[in-house]
């Protein structure tokens, strides 16, 4: 800290006890034995002013503490300059001196050990994620990764992906934690504290899937930093904030928890989407038609749009259908039964918005939606 070794200055101090327990008394002893004395005083001074202050009030952990202060300070209390009778009073008070005063930095040294033991906790390493995850959500980084994924959506699943999507785009981003070397040196040192039975079991993905193979070959180190919850990953603060620490001198240390917050970023921006399908899905399981759908002439039309693929057997639109479709159907329902408000019962029953912004664009395009002329038989 602050480019001092206090490890080997300690050790030096230490080395000089030892040269003085095997040194025969002679005139300069007694300088001797004053200059260690001022020596250790001025380590112990800076000790408490420099380290034990900032270990104690740091909001997070001190990202520069690497030393093991415990083991110091039980090497500093075996150092003592043994009682000599055979010495001059004035060398006898110098070597009390010196015991008496690594005693005190012992006690400097017990402080610090006893400062980062409390703060090496589950929820201090927790607030360190925290600090670093905010730090993240506020840079432009994250703002690229949200728009990265919404990207993908309109490129990949024109805006509407299946779960199947979703959990294709989450191996992968997994994946990208090893590739691209986010997750590859010190994580096996964090200890994993027990195993959770609702893991994702990729062993399910077929064996031509092209990322089969480099899932199995990671995915045991990463749920060391993961929860699972209901088939989706959860970071588990304490975890990850441990690995931020114990990786924070490996090369590239703040670009790999960059990335990571980065991937783990896009895992839950897909995740967050596949809430929201099952969310929809239950909805429409438990969906019932409105009545002003349910009439008799309204039936004989679901059950055309069921036998032409448009709607399944609880009337809610099939995976194919588009959006542009949904609104052609729901303009041709309406009319037919003459419904006074036309698109409200539609995007209720099928949980979508703005149909009569697609009307209008079709309207402004002239171009009406692939398989119009089916729909319009369904309501001849």
């Amino acid at each position: 800290m602050s480019g001092i070794d206090y490890k080997d200055l300690i050790v030096n101090l230490l080395e000089n006890v030892d040269i003085l327990k095997e040194e025969k008394v002679s005139a300069g002893t007694k300088y001797r034995l004053m200059g260690l004395v001022a020596d250790i005083a001025e380590v112990a001074q800076t000790l408490e002013e420099k380290v034990l202050r900032k270990v104690s009030e740091e909001v997070v952990l001190d990202a520069d503490v690497d030393i093991d202060y415990a083991e110091l300070s039980e090497e500093v209390l075996a150092k003592e300059l043994p009682e000599r009778t055979d010495v001059e009073e004035d060398v006898r008070e110098q070597m009390h001196l010196v015991n008496d005063t690594l005693g005190g930095l012992n006690c400097v040294l017990m402080q610090i050990a006893d400062q980062l033991e409390r703060r090496h906790k589950d929820e201090e390493y927790a607030k360190l994620y925290e600090a670093e995850k905010k730090r993240y959500m506020g840079s432009s980084t994250s703002k690229r990764t949200r728009k990265d994924y919404e990207e993908w959506k309109d490129y990949a699943c024109d805006g509407c992906p299946q779960r199947e999507d979703i959990e294709d785009y989450r191996v992968e981003k997994l994946v990208h934690l090893f590739e691209k070397g986010v997750l590859k040196m010190r994580v096996e040192h964090i200890q994993r504290a027990k195993r959770y039975p609702d893991e994702v079991d990729f062993s399910q993905l077929d064996d031509d899937h092209p990322l089969k193979k480099t899932v199995h070959k990671y995915y045991h180190e990463l749920r060391k930093l993961v929860d699972f919850e209901g088939g989706c990953l959860v970071v588990d603060p304490a975890r990850v904030g441990r690995y931020f620490y114990v990786s924070r001198h490996e090369p590239n240390a703040k670009s790999n928890r960059t990335n990571f917050l980065k991937y783990m970023h896009k895992v839950e921006l897909a995740q967050e989407e596949y809430r929201k399908l099952m969310a929809q899905k239950e909805a429409e399981e438990n969906a019932s038609l409105p009545e002003v759908l349910a009439i008799g002439e309204a039936m004989k039309f679901w059950e055309r749009l069921q036998e032409a693929g448009f709607v399944d057997e609880k009337c809610q639109l099939t995976p194919n259908t588009t959006r542009k479709q949904a609104m052609y159907i729901a303009d041709m329902f309406s009319e037919r039964l003459q419904m006074r408000s036309k698109w409200k019962a539609f995007q209720d029953l099928w949980h979508i918005n703005n149909l009569a912004q697609e009307k209008w664009e079709m309207q402004e395009t002239g171009k009406v939606p692939v398989r119009s002329r089916e729909i319009e038989t369904v309501f001849i």
